[in-house]
């Protein structure tokens, strides 16, 4: 069995990320497919694994060619059980574990996603906004002219077709992107900036645009998610 196994999602105060009741699924994995080693070895100290974590095989799956990666799904389904983890949140969205979990598919590899938080559901959740109709683009443009004409663009589409936006952005760029948003989007936009969730400073806030701009969220360097949806 493949086990796609969620990681904490903050940074300041990690809680354990799955269910208790699923623990002896993740304790008996020895093999670790995982987006980054050091955030990996972090996760694992909260799963109280029963072998050291150095003695654990924790790999990159970026570093894995396609030899490697196919010589481990085979023996995962030859009985070996494999665990799958992101930096943060569910393995296999937007997170390169998807490429292991197709593969598996492609093998006959069986999968098995674990109960855990996800940072895209939880902001949409408590955004209030329409969870129905909603588009994840991962991070927006870096160069400061095509991020404002993106944002001006999804807000269009979010008008056209009542479906909420929803971006990350890399934790030193908050301000920047927040100062974009209130720049670009409309008065009448909703905004919701939702930063730490899971954590114990976790807060999420929706409003239009015209009341942020009376006093713009300051989440700091903490992980956000940003959601909008045209009026």
């Amino acid at each position: 069995m493949l086990y796609l196994v969620p990681s904490p999602l903050s940074q300041k105060t990690p809680k354990l990320p799955v269910l208790a009741a699923d623990l002896a699924f993740v304790q008996q994995c020895k093999t670790w497919l995982v987006e980054n080693a050091k955030p990996a070895r972090a996760a694992l100290g909260h799963f109280n694994m029963p072998i050291p974590i150095r003695d654990l095989q924790i790999l990159e799956i970026a570093q894995l060619n396609p030899q490697q990666r196919q010589t481990l799904i085979e023996q995962c389904k030859a009985g070996e059980p494999i665990a799958v983890m992101s930096d943060a949140g569910c393995p296999g969205v937007a997170d390169p574990g998807a490429e292991v979990v197709a593969l598996a598919h492609r093998l006959g590899c069986p999968v098995h996603p674990l109960v855990g938080p996800s940072s895209i559901l939880l902001a949409l959740m408590g955004s209030g906004l329409n969870g129905q109709s909603f588009r994840f683009h991962g991070y927006p443009p870096l160069e400061p002219s095509q991020r404002d004409a993106w944002i001006k663009q999804t807000e269009r589409e979010s008008k056209v077709q009542k479906c909420t936006q929803l971006v990350i952005e890399t934790p030193f760029r908050n301000e920047k992107l927040i100062e974009a948003l209130l720049k670009q989007l409309s008065d009448t936009t909703s905004l919701c900036i939702g930063w730490d969730l899971t954590g114990d400073e976790q807060c999420i806030q929706t409003k239009t645009v015209a009341q942020w701009r009376k006093q713009p969220a300051a989440p700091g360097k903490l992980p956000c998610l940003f959601l909008w949806l045209a009026q």
